[in-house]
Order: structure tokens, then sequence, then C-alpha cells
């Protein structure tokens, strides 16, 4: 049994298995589904009620009309739009469902998810669910829409993510909030799949009573993985070739090598997270001994002394020489308490002293950056005002939404890359304060940011008049790497919105009054 809410590594790893053989029992694709979804709907749980925590789980797949029998296509032409359907429009198609309600336990039952044709952009749209799913599984709907044998060696090893809502009452991404959201207490939704060699995506997508956090969304992320080997012994035909050619075994080999190369790079990242973790509590309880060792000779006098005391006590009975002893025993409580204080003192000094430096740095220095960042987005919307006049909770569900950004256009990330360019010089001022105050994260974070915009620069030296993020689009690994940078970004400037707003709240506010107003200078 797993628990959404505090869903571990070992968790992971467990289920992963279990997901691969429920591929080994299952002699069809039906039939792999409808294990997956029951798997995940009986072994999700709520610990503190013991009930199970997922209310719906379903398992869609994507399958060009032609290849649709009978009953499938008279329902795919009756959905609304009027649209003409060709032989290769891409059609979402339910394999498996399994739920709290009969009629969530059968397919045939099943209104309006039954089968979804996907003709063009406009029609993805009119799905806020599936457009938002595709796009926070990290592929283009051109993708989805018209699968490409060009694109096959690519997404071997790139398209495989995860589907995340945390808050699905009020979330856009959910539209039927009053028939389904708000009566069965819907709290998050969690989804995650990958594009198989023969061009069909599937994804598994579960709706949980419990909300589920970000860590645990990521982590089900690399599940993708393992159900991804699971179904690719019972996919065969490439969708995206008029004359349908069949997957040979060479063929599912290489992709099954790639699914597992991924696996083992996950586990091995996991792997060094873990050892990084353990060698900076190795560290620390170094310097603490190291500390204390320095000290030990006071601590051992203080109590040797008062032992003496009390061995004098004992043998003759002055009651004087019990108080005498207890003076030693005084001084190194005090001597440790002060310490304590002291300490806390300079922590606390530390920390106010670091976040007047980050409210300097990001009102002069990362002002244009942050501004031009969040005017350039489409999802979420976030502006100056709305961080400023928003409560705690409504900047941590901001913080959520923030971990898939949407941008306008590709010209608007590339405005947002300059700004970045532009702050060269902050971002090594920030990974100088890390060596300085001993912050090994933010110092590898740093790290990541100069060396990305060192490519930048190094590439619109050789490229003047060509921009860099039309180049990135046609690597997939850069792609990613742009979508970190950007992405970290937005989140660790909310994350101090947060910290600001709890610890320093007119800090808090004459930072993003200053913000305000630049932005509407800005905008004029």
């Amino acid at each position: 049994m797993y628990d959404l809410t505090n869903f571990t590594i070992q968790d992971m790893t467990q289920c992963g298995d279990a997901l691969e053989h429920l591929g080994y029992k299952s002699k069809s694709l039906e039939e792999l589904a409808d294990s997956v979804v029951r798997y995940f709907y009986d072994h999700l749980i709520d610990r503190r009620t013991s009930e199970k925590s997922s209310a719906l789980v379903r398992f869609f797949m994507t399958y060009p009309y032609e290849s649709l029998d009978e009953e499938l296509r008279q329902l795919a032409n009756k959905m609304p739009g009027g649209l003409s359907l060709t032989k290769t429009t891409s059609c979402v198609v339910l394999l498996a469902t399994v739920g709290a309600q009969p009629d969530w336990n059968s397919k045939k039952l099943s209104k309006g998810h039954r089968v979804i044709p996907l003709v063009d952009k406009q029609t993805v749209d009119q799905h806020p669910m599936i457009a938002q799913l595709v796009y926070q599984l990290g592929i283009d709907i051109d993708t989805v829409l018209h699968p490409r044998p060009t694109l096959e060696t690519e997404l071997e090893s790139k398209i495989f993510n995860v589907f995340h809502v945390p808050d699905a009452l009020g979330s856009p991404h959910i539209p039927a909030q009053d028939e389904f959201v708000i009566p069965f207490g819907i709290k998050s939704a969690l989804g995650f799949g990958s594009m198989l060699p023969t061009g069909n995506l599937f994804t598994v997508v579960l709706f949980s009573k419990t909300r589920v956090p970000r860590n645990t969304a990521e982590m089900f992320k690399y599940l993708a993985l393992n159900t991804r080997i699971a179904v690719l012994p019972f996919v065969s035909k490439k969708i995206y070739v008029n004359e349908k050619t069949v997957l040979d075994e060479t063929e599912r080999l290489r992709s099954i090598i790639a699914t597992q190369t991924s696996l083992l790079s996950v586990y091995k990242k996991t792997a060094v997270n873990q050892s990084r973790r353990l060698e900076g509590f190795s560290l620390k309880f170094t310097l603490s001994l190291a500390k204390f060792t320095k000290k030990a000779w006071l601590y051992i006098s203080l109590i040797t002394a008062s032992s003496f005391f009390l061995y004098v006590f004992y043998a003759t009975h002055i009651e004087f020489m019990l108080h005498v002893a207890a003076i030693p025993l005084e001084i190194l409580l005090g001597a440790l308490l002060i310490e304590r204080l002291l300490e806390r003192k300079e922590k606390a000094e530390k920390f106010n002293q670091l976040m007047y430096i980050k409210s300097y740095l990001y009102r002069s220095e990362m002002r244009n950056l942050f501004i031009t960042n969040f005017s350039s987005l489409k999802f979420p919307v976030i502006t100056m005002s709305k961080i400023k006049n928003a409560s705690l909770e409504e900047l941590r569900h901001m913080r959520d939404d923030a971990d898939h950004l949407e941008y306008f256009s590709l010209d608007a990330m590339e405005l947002v890359i300059r700004e970045y360019v532009s702050a060269y010089h902050v971002f090594r001022d920030f990974m100088d304060r890390a060596s300085t105050y001993g912050m090994d994260t933010l110092f590898q974070d740093m790290i990541y940011i100069l060396h990305f915009i060192q490519d930048v620069k190094l590439f619109k030296q050789e490229n003047p008049d060509t921009s860099f993020i039309y180049e990135v689009q046609k690597h997939p690994f850069l792609m990613e790497k742009v979508k970190k940078v950007l992405g970290d970004g937005t989140q660790k400037f909310l994350d101090y919105m947060i910290e600001l707003k709890e610890k320093k709240p007119e800090l808090f506010y004459d930072l993003l009054t200053d913000y305000e107003l630049s932005s509407r200078r800005i905008t004029r």
C-alpha cells in the first residue's frame, strides 16, 4: 500500500517492479491497462482513514481514426463540433477505467471520454485537461496530432513525464468542477505517460481525494518508464506511415534498452542525491565533533571538578561541599546555553543579511529579468500586483502552478534568456556568497545557470544574427536545459516571496511595490 502524501523512493521502486510484473502476466494490452488502473486504485490509500485515496483511475492511448473499430468510429463521428475526421486523425481512446462509482468501472458507460478525436490544436484546446496533460508531459501537440518517423529516435529517450494538478478545486485544467471535483472531493489530479516507438502516446491519470505534493508527482514520472516496458510487448504497428509496418524485434529490443537506460539514469541520479545528502550530514557531524573536541578540555575540567567535590562531600558529609560541587555544573550549563544562543544569533544575522542582499539584487540587478519573465508567461498568469495582493496560501498555489511553465512564444523565451545573460554578474555574486556561507545547494544551482549563460554567449558569438532558442528547439536536451533554468528561476523567485511575506512583510511590500511600478513603466 502506498500513501501519496508520503510516497518514498522505496515505494517508487516497488511500484515500478509491480507494474513491469503486470506486463509479464497480461495477455493483451486491454488486460494490462485494466490491471494497471486496478493496481493503483487498490494500492493507493489514505493512511489516516485507511480508505482508497483515488476516486477514479483511467488509462488512455492515442490511435489513428482508421485503426478504431466501428463502434468507436461512430462515437468519434458523433463528437460535438461537426468536424470531418480523416484516416490519420489522432484519437484519444479510453482503454481501462476503475473508480468509486459503478459507471466508472466500465468503458462503455463512460460519458464523453471513451474516444476523443484531436483534429487540430483548436479541438485540443476545447479539452483543457488533455491540452494541459500533453503540455506537462513535455510533448509538442503536433507530435500527438501528426506523429512522424523522424521523431522516433528522439521519442525513445526523452518523452516521459508527469501531469500534475496539485489543487483540483477551481483549476481550469479540470473543467468538471460541479459534476465531479466538488461532489467527489477531488483534491489533486496526477498522471504519467510516455510516447511509444510506434507513435502512440499512453497516459495513466488518477484523481485523488488526498492532495498530491510536488515531490510525489516528480517520482511518478519515472513510473512511466516501468509502464512503458510493460506496454511495449503489446504494440506492434507503427501509426505514422501510410502502409502499416510492424515494429520488429530489433526495434522493440532497442526501445526496451533505451527505456532501461533511462531508468538506470534515474536511479543513478537518485543515488547521487542521497550520497550528497549523506556527505553533507557527515561533514556537519565532523565539524560539530571538531568543535566539541576543541572545548573538551573545558567540559572535562568542569565535570572532574564537580566529581571531586562530590567525592569530598560523601567522604566528609560537609554539606557545603555539595553546593561547591554544583558550581562547575552550573558553569557548564551556562556555557552551553550561551554558546547555543550565540549560534542562533549568528545564524539569524546571516539569514537577515542574506534576505536584504537578495532583496537588493532582486530589486535592482534582476528587476528586468523577472518582469520580462512573468510578462512572457502564458501559464501560469503571474503579475507583480497579483503576487503583492496574494495571501500566503495563494502564493503557495502560484508556486505549485509554476512547476510547469508555458510561454507565449519562442521569441518571448528568447527575451527572458537575454535577461539571464545580462544578469551574469549577479549569479556570479550569488555563487561567491553561497561558497562563503557553505550553501552547497545554492552553489550548485548557480554553477548550472552560469554554465547555461556561457553556452548562450558562445552561441551568440558564433551566430550573432540567430536566435538561441530557435537553435535549441532542434535539440531536446538543450530545450530541457532552457526549461529548467527558466522554471527554476520562476520557482526560486516565488519561494523568496513566500519567505519574505512570512518573515519580512514590510520588505515584501516594498519590493513588490517597486516591481509593480516598474512593470507599469515598462508596459507603457
